[in-house]
């Protein structure tokens, strides 16, 4: 399990790097684009969309970076008010459930890729699935961070099953 946590501590890692570089390809993008508009009046074509697709990337990548370190909002009101034993079943259980979610959005995921893969995009005329990938690399990170979430849910920090 230490191995598998260090290897996920990499991977989020990487994703932060991965996430810095898009961000700032992005802005880069933005700005090239308004200076071709407004100051030389001659627009980039694939501008646009390159900006679009560099933010659905983001959009998933920093969905499991928010996943990995608990960032998202949850609903604490009605789950506090249960004894810690009952809030711990109850994170086990929400858990589960995400994990099946993400491997149905991996599992559908690649049932899209196989059908978007021919496709090319209207102005940088790449393939499709490209943007589509997003969400099934998004998924993927984070179903490996809800396994990790349910290993620490259900393990007494040591590695041992809590009973």
């Amino acid at each position: 399990m230490k191995q598998f946590k260090k290897t996920l501590d990499m991977i989020h890692e990487l994703t932060q790097y991965v996430l810095f570089a898009l961000l700032s390809a992005m802005v880069v993008i933005v700005f090239a684009q308004v200076i071709f508009r407004f100051v030389l009046h001659a627009s980039l074509p694939w501008s646009e969309e390159a900006a679009r697709y560099i933010m659905v990337w983001i959009s998933m990548l920093g969905a499991s970076i928010g996943l990995r370190s608990r960032g998202h909002i949850g609903v604490e009101a009605l789950v506090m008010i249960f004894p810690a034993s009952i809030r711990r079943f109850i994170s086990v259980i929400a858990t589960i459930v995400a994990g099946i979610f993400f491997a149905g959005v991996v599992f559908y995921g690649f049932k899209i890729l196989k059908v978007v893969a021919a496709q090319e995009s209207p102005a940088m005329e790449s393939s499709m699935a490209i943007p589509y990938s997003s969400i099934m690399v998004g998924a993927v990170l984070m179903l490996l961070y809800s396994i990790e979430e349910l290993a620490r849910l259900v393990s007494d920090g040591e590695g041992r099953l809590v009973q």
